[in-house]
């Protein structure tokens, strides 16, 4: 919008909160005379008919805007919301007269075809001018119609396909299982109308009692092709519960599902579930193989692998009545150093991850130690110049000094952060986790309480590691310290510590405000922070990391529990022997 059309907008925007329609309706018409290709103008002529509550004025001026969308779609929302007000409150003749004055521009080609596309996607038949079309929608809502409908498909382009799915998701009166909505969806994901065919997979399993496993799948499908799983977590649960009850193709996708939001434990468990189903059946145990390989789990493909040859062989046997020879000395060997040379090529991978690690975190604590020591040559190049001219004074010294101990203590602060994981005096002995954690919260108490925090502990076993118990308090140090700084007040922390299948798991939660999507994927990264570095209560960005660093000493892991909403929750993981944990003693 450029000055002169801007200062039309600011007039009439004036004139309307002052209430003087009559002079902004006609401040409105001298703007479209010398900017009559600009539908802004048309809309707001049209706001300003509808405010008087001109019913003949208004859409004439709303249909003018409608014919000057072509360039801007985006606008076409504005149009959508007016048609829906004016037909709730104008008169049903007025309606009518509306709806066909827009389908003989239509007709003649007035209003652009991707805005048509538009208004037969949200409202429907009413603005369908192709007859056929309009037929096909209509028997769309059954099976008897089905191969003509096929028939008018294998032609039909993108749009057309959209127009009948939008119409079938806006039906009221709706049968779910139905075959021609599953092979319109096919069709459209076929076209990649992922988001279209999504909207009818989701009204579809709404309107089921126990959501069909094809639609789950489908839904899911077009989740992962769109890289985007907001709208299947809004339809569906996707939960333990859904992970008992899915069959193999749920299973299939589920994978990729808790692959992508980062959910080790339910991707473990799903796993497990297929391996179960990958017993007798050669196709799965091959689809489990592969995806045991993308998650480089080599000794788990390795033993796939045998498995899969196993029942090959049997069904060799089988088909021909006799004993199929064993694979020779030779091929096992063979296999086995190609195992081998895949399971260095991950280590050095692996490796290779680690130096790129190594250069960020040198690269970061290089720049966070050059703010401190630039700040202090500064100071001091600027108090050496006051005193050559013989202008500095005693209390600018002192200044300097403390500029140079806070900066100071800035830097210690930082190398202590680091201390717990390159430290080498460390005494190696078996510790208690929990005791860990107890010790942890009794030294933080008088922190919690003026903070207004409070604090549960709950453990249903005693875990015990062997290491650096010191270095390994470090852990919920970190942790409690990152939720006090985010929560404000009445806050709350929560650690929940149990074992199973020598597996220690503790839950750390807290309620403050959560970690924003955007910053899910790099809180563990050195220097990545949110927080003001100077205040020196933290912000460097090295709390978490140093965190995910210990863990790794113990083969553990740490994730953010993105289903968590209350706040933030961490899953850690420790592999530990069964004779570091005892049962629990609380029952």
């Amino acid at each position: 919008m450029d000055y002169s059309s801007r200062q039309y907008f600011d007039e009439i925007s004036r004139l309307r909160f002052e209430g003087n329609l009559s002079v902004a309706i006609e401040r409105c018409h001298d703007a479209i005379s010398a900017y009559p290709e600009n539908n802004f103008f048309y809309k707001v002529l049209g706001d300003l008919y509808f405010q008087e509550k001109n019913y003949v004025a208004a859409p004439q001026a709303y249909l003018e805007h409608l014919k000057r969308l072509s360039k801007k779609p985006e606008h076409f929302k504005a149009f959508a919301r007016f048609y829906r007000q004016f037909t709730s409150e104008a008169s049903e003749s007025l309606c009518v007269h509306f709806r066909e004055e827009i389908t003989k521009a239509i007709q003649n080609r007035e209003i652009a075809p991707n805005i048509h596309q538009l208004l037969m996607e949200t409202f429907g038949d009413v603005f369908v001018t192709d007859d056929y079309l309009k037929t096909i929608l209509y028997k769309s809502n059954s099976d008897c119609h089905l191969d003509e409908i096929k028939r008018f498909i294998e032609t039909a382009s993108a749009d057309n396909v959209r127009s009948i799915i939008f119409y079938q998701i806006r039906q009221e009166n709706y049968c779910a299982n139905t075959k021609t909505k599953e092979y319109l969806i096919s069709v459209a994901e076929k076209k990649m109308l992922y988001s279209e065919a999504q909207q009818l997979v989701g009204k579809i399993i709404a309107r089921q009692e126990s959501p069909n496993p094809t639609m789950i799948r489908t839904l899911l499908r077009m989740s992962r092709k769109q890289q985007d799983y907001h709208y299947a977590e809004q339809i569906l649960t996707i939960d333990e519960g859904l992970v008992e009850k899915s069959d193999f193709n749920v299973q299939y996708e589920l994978v990729y599902y808790f692959d992508s939001t980062g959910n080790s434990e339910l991707l473990d468990k799903i796993l497990k579930k297929m391996r179960n189903s990958a017993e007798s059946s050669i196709p799965i145990a091959r689809i489990l193989y592969n995806f045991y390989l993308t998650f480089d789990r080599f000794e788990d493909a390795q033993i796939l692998s045998e498995h899969i040859q196993k029942l090959i062989d049997r069904k060799y046997t089988e088909k021909k009545g006799n004993q199929h020879q064993d694979r020779s000395e030779e091929q096992l060997e063979s296999e086995q150093i190609v195992w081998q040379r895949v399971k260095d090529l991950v280590s050095d991978k692996e490796h290779n991850r680690q130096m790129l690690a190594l250069r960020d975190l040198l690269k970061g604590f290089s720049h966070e130690l050059g703010q401190p020591i630039t700040n202090i040559r500064y100071k001091i190049q600027l108090q050496q110049l006051r005193i050559k001219r013989g202008i500095a004074t005693m209390d600018e010294v002192q200044d300097l000094f403390v500029t140079i101990l806070a900066q100071t203590e800035r830097i210690g602060f930082m190398l202590d952060r680091f201390r717990p994981i390159v430290s080498s005096k460390s005494v190696q002995e078996s510790f208690c986790v929990n005791d860990c954690a107890k010790q942890v919260f009794a030294d933080l108490s008088d922190h919690l309480s003026q903070c207004g925090i409070t604090y549960s502990f709950r453990e249903d076993s005693q875990v015990s590691l062997f290491g650096d118990r010191i270095q390994f308090s470090q852990v919920f140090y970190n942790l409690v310290l990152n939720s006090m700084q985010a929560i404000f007040n009445n806050g709350e922390i929560a650690v929940s510590i149990s074992t199973a299948k020598n597996m220690i798991r503790i839950l750390f939660s807290d309620n403050g405000p959560g970690i924003p999507e955007e910053n899910r994927k790099k809180i563990f990264e050195p220097f990545f922070s949110t927080k003001d570095p100077t205040s020196g209560n933290g912000g460097e960005g090295l709390g978490l990391f140093v965190v995910w660093n210990i863990l790794k000493m113990y083969k553990g892991t740490i994730q953010l529990n993105h289903k968590f909403k209350n706040g933030t929750q961490f899953i850690i993981k420790i592999p530990v022997k069964e004779e570091n944990y005892e049962p629990s003693f609380n029952s």
